[in-house]
């Protein structure tokens, strides 16, 4: 009788985006005043990553907790960051379902547009709801965001393919 081998790239996935929910909260209760999501947002980039990767654990309502999670420790009204990933995480499955894997820059692209929606649909919100935003921090964060995409897509993917390789073996 054959072993089967536990593959824990899944968890590993819900792990990370978590602790980037929580990570400008941690690092402000311990460390300096570090926001890094001022530059980028890096749980846009994850999600989108291990949606358009499909990673078995990302699902709708998995979006919509990380979201109310997101929600209450950024002090956002309830929901914008659930709809928000769940925008994101349906349009990385559209894109991953048409077969943009051929090429990156496809993959970029797309990733540019389902951002932009996203962003979009977020500053709507906040009009709609007369809460106060500044156009420049989400435009600064919209181009740090696509522009580090390729770098955390290297990253990641050289990271699962190595735990890919170790838990093979």
């Amino acid at each position: 009788m054959k072993k089967q081998k536990k593959n824990y790239n899944n968890f590993l996935a819900i792990g990370l985006v978590f602790f980037s929910l929580m990570g400008n909260s941690m690092t402000k209760e311990f460390f300096v005043e570090l926001d890094f999501n001022q530059f980028f947002n890096l749980p846009y980039l994850l999600i989108y990553f291990f949606s358009f990767n499909r990673f078995d654990y990302f699902s709708i309502f998995s979006m919509f907790v990380f979201g109310l999670i997101s929600d209450s420790i950024t002090g956002i009204p309830f929901g914008v960051s659930s709809v928000a990933f769940m925008l994101i995480f349906r349009i990385a499955i559209y894109q991953n379902s048409i077969r943009l894997r051929s090429m990156f820059l496809a993959e970029w692209f797309a990733f540019a547009i389902a951002i932009l929606i996203t962003y979009i649909l977020i500053l709507i919100i906040f009009y709609v709801n007369s809460r106060l935003f500044d156009y420049e921090i989400y435009i600064y964060n919209f181009l740090g965001t696509v522009l580090m995409y390729p770098f955390i897509w290297l990253i990641l993917k050289y990271f699962f393919l190595k735990l890919e390789r170790i838990s093979n073996d």
